[in-house]
């Protein structure tokens, strides 16, 4: 009977593994909105699942297939009262010493030349890491490189951290596929409704 039990809880356990496989999860909202957005009195949870078009073209922007446990992306929606003032994109990349948790809070402003919103990052944490050189990776002189930065942007000039080459490109990876994703998943589909 023990075995029996035992079995079936290893076996909850691991499906419940496998269904959160992607999902980067944001540890620490409450406190994080406030270095990302001071003026936040909220945000609301949407969970957006890519169709085939969708990753073909993820994947092609980005010049890499998304991860098999890539299957969703947590959008979290940013308000002041009930104005939409940002959005919070969270995703885990493989570092040097192990995961390496990135929340990327973007803003937005109306672009007259091409008549739309264009999206920018308007600050980056790192809410988890393994790495040696982690006080470099979190530094503001490290991060601030990506403020401002867009889906068109160039990462070539990021400056990489000294010891940490891999977990830098690993860094700027995570931040270049959540803005694809953003774009794809958000900016296209409201495009397309319209």
């Amino acid at each position: 009977m023990k075995i029996k039990y035992k079995l079936y809880i290893g076996s909850l356990l691991l499906a419940i593994n496998f269904l959160f496989a992607g999902v980067c999860i944001w540890r620490f909202p409450d406190k994080d909105i406030q270095t990302l957005f001071s003026k936040a009195t909220g945000y609301k949870t949407e969970v957006l699942t890519y169709s085939k078009p969708e990753r073909v073209k993820i994947e092609s922007l980005l010049g890499a297939k998304l991860d098999d446990d890539e299957t969703q992306f947590n959008f979290y929606r940013i308000y002041k009262d009930t104005t939409k003032i940002g959005l919070v994109l969270t995703h885990s990349v493989k570092g040097q010493y192990g995961a390496i948790e990135v929340v990327v809070g973007l803003g937005s402003k109306f672009d007259s030349a091409t008549k739309s919103n264009k999206v920018f990052i308007k600050n980056l944490l790192i809410q988890r890491d393994r790495e040696v050189k982690s006080k470099d990776l979190r530094s503001s002189k490290f991060l601030d490189q990506f403020i401002g930065k867009t889906v068109k942007s160039k990462f070539d000039n990021i400056t990489l951290v000294s010891g940490a080459e891999k977990s830098t490109q690993a860094i700027i990876f995570s931040v270049r596929k959540l803005l694809i994703v953003q774009k794809v998943l958000d900016q296209e589909r409201v495009k397309q409704n319209k």
